[in-house]
């Protein structure tokens, strides 16, 4: 009896072990999965698979510093328009010089990079993702790589044109705290002022995170806005004499 005590006492402290190991690797590396961390520990993995699987599932659920996958993908969007002169015949050059053509009905490219990514439509709109820390020269550096470095557009002029329409989109912000905070997710003004606040989130659970975005309402008013602009323009502008109206002195 005494035998099968220590025995049992042995394999709890065996099992304590292992996870707080388990738990201190995956504090360093969030991405590690049960067969990295069998040869970590030097474990058989067939007979240790389930057991990791559990242990790292309670690892970014139920332990109290949990860290998470972070994402990468936060950062600052926006969107530009490229003139019409780059919509038909430049499209079809762009998947030759690295733009990747998806399956998409809108038909959108594609444009990867260290900076960020790029989505390039047919209407003419290209949506900017910039990799954080993110700040307006960076969303500038990126329409370059995508369009000027590969020869798309060789005028300076027409690339000018192309980043004065870049406009902000959405942003994520982090502020950090001292105490893991419980979690909630206050979506209140998300419709009338683009903003969302999240607390003790799985990606920070130590920081408050505010992601802000450019309500789709006002992004419509500024683009019929700009129409309406230019629709005035071409009315009020004075016409052009005609060449073979002869002047009033003449008559």
């Amino acid at each position: 009896m005494a035998g099968a005590c220590r025995r049992a006492k042995c394999h709890s402290d065996n099992s304590d072990s292992i996870r707080q190991q388990v738990f201190s690797l995956l504090d360093k590396n969030p991405l590690l999965t049960p067969k990295p961390l069998c040869k970590l520990l030097g474990l058989p993995y067939e007979k240790y698979e389930h057991y990791l699987r559990n242990l790292r599932t309670k690892w970014k659920c139920h332990y109290r510093n949990t860290q998470g996958v972070k994402c990468v993908s936060h950062g600052w969007r926006g969107w530009c328009f490229v003139p019409d002169s780059l919509k038909v015949g430049v499209r079809t050059r762009a998947v030759e010089v690295g733009w990747v053509e998806t399956r998409s009905r809108c038909g959108w490219l594609l444009w990867r990079g260290r900076l960020g990514r790029l989505q390039w439509f047919r209407s003419g709109r290209v949506n900017l993702f910039v990799r954080k820390p993110a700040n307006l020269g960076k969303a500038y550096q990126l329409i370059c790589n995508g369009f000027f470095a590969t020869n798309l557009v060789s005028d300076v002029k027409v690339l000018e044109q192309v980043l004065s329409t870049v406009r902000f989109k959405g942003a994520h912000y982090v502020f950090p705290t001292e105490e893991r905070l419980p979690r909630l997710t206050i979506d209140l003004f998300a419709k009338s002022n683009g903003v969302i606040i999240k607390v003790g989130d799985a990606s920070h659970p130590n920081s408050v995170e505010v992601v802000a975005c450019y309500p789709d309402w006002a992004e419509r008013n500024e683009r019929l806005f700009e129409q309406l602009n230019k629709t005035l323009k071409r009315l009020l502008e004075p016409s052009a004499p005609n060449k073979f109206e002869k002047p009033d002195y003449v008559r």
